[in-house]
């Protein structure tokens, strides 16, 4: 039924499958919850925030397949780029534990605040990248041949990450989100980043925010545009890295923006890069505004309509450019 409460979210459902969601719904309260919980994840996808006062705006679409004007294919990887660690093969996509969404919604949740998560595993196949919202707010983009454990624990927020992922980690004061591997972890309290761990090895790109990874006996702060490589025998070591390499890591995530309370000046970058036209914010205390949300094939013209509305700015497209303004 998860899939039929996607579609009717969107508006994609037919007649049939209404009636056969009303009377699933109406059968038992358990059923309800369900949908109520699923409606919240998918509602909560396009935020935006002043420096000091939060707005709540509704969303437009989530996990939209609009057309691709405007979409720059990604770049291919240079020589020289971060080396890839050896991915072993996995079958067909598997989805265990209770609650996986098939469609790459999220992640089950408990009912009540002690599994603050959710719990679940996801596995990717070869040639499948997949995207989970756990029941925090957090949005993961899981790489092929890729393995993501949610445990439930209590009053914790925790994964087992085997593969590769993409996180944006929604911030909770006090609580901080950690992704273990087989050679170490890393621990965030609200951030944007990559990790890979595939056997005792672990490298962490961070995009945005800092990261605690601590591995072989040692631990230090990744902060943004900086990349750290550790083993479960040799502590982590960083390196300054510039955008073209973000970018270029970065593309495997496909046609994939996800934002965290990101301030709109590093949004018009990063849609810069990822749809190849200058986008520029002409006030620069506009510009600290934050935006909260994520898009899946969406065309520059889409995501540039959501982001303006749920800041309440003015957007242009012109002949050199889009132009943000208050």
């Amino acid at each position: 039924m998860d899939e039929v409460i996607f579609r009717a979210f969107h508006g994609r459902t037919t007649r049939a499958e209404d009636e056969l969601l009303q009377s699933w719904r109406e059968e038992q309260s358990c059923n309800e919850r369900r949908y109520a919980e699923l409606h919240r994840i998918l509602s909560d996808t396009l935020t935006a925030a002043s420096p000091s006062v939060a707005q709540q705006q509704p969303p437009e679409e989530l996990f939209a397949r609009s057309s691709m004007i405007g979409r720059r294919p990604a770049a291919p990887r240079k020589n020289g780029a971060r080396r890839r660690l050896g991915a072993p093969q996995v079958g067909a996509a598997l989805a265990a534990g209770i609650g996986i969404l098939l469609v790459g919604i999220g992640i089950r949740g408990s009912g009540s605040d002690n599994g603050l998560l959710g719990t679940g595993e996801v596995v990717t196949g070869a040639a499948e990248t997949t995207t989970i919202g756990l029941a925090d707010g957090t949005v993961v983009r899981l790489a092929p041949s890729s393995r993501l454990r949610v445990t439930g624990d209590a009053g914790t927020r925790e994964v087992w990450l085997n593969g590769r992922a993409y996180f944006a980690v929604t911030k909770r004061q006090g609580v901080p989100f950690r992704v273990r591997t087989h050679a170490g972890e890393a621990v965030v309290l609200g951030t944007r980043f990559d990790l890979e761990a595939r056997n005792d090895n672990l490298e962490v790109l961070v995009v945005e925010g800092a990261v605690n990874v601590a591995a072989g006996g040692g631990s230090l702060n990744v902060e943004a545009s900086q990349s750290a490589s550790a083993t479960r025998a040799r502590a982590p070591v960083v390196i300054e890295v510039d955008e073209s390499y973000v970018r270029e890591e970065l593309s495997w995530v496909g046609d994939f923006l996800v934002f965290k309370d990101t301030p709109l000046s590093r949004v018009a970058r990063e849609l810069t890069a990822h749809f190849g036209v200058p986008v520029e914010v002409l006030d620069s205390t506009f510009a600290r505004q934050t935006v909260r949300g994520m898009f899946v094939e969406q065309s520059l013209d889409s995501v540039l309509s959501q982001i303006c509305k749920a800041v309440s700015g003015h957007c242009s497209i012109g002949p050199t450019g889009v132009t943000i303004s208050p």
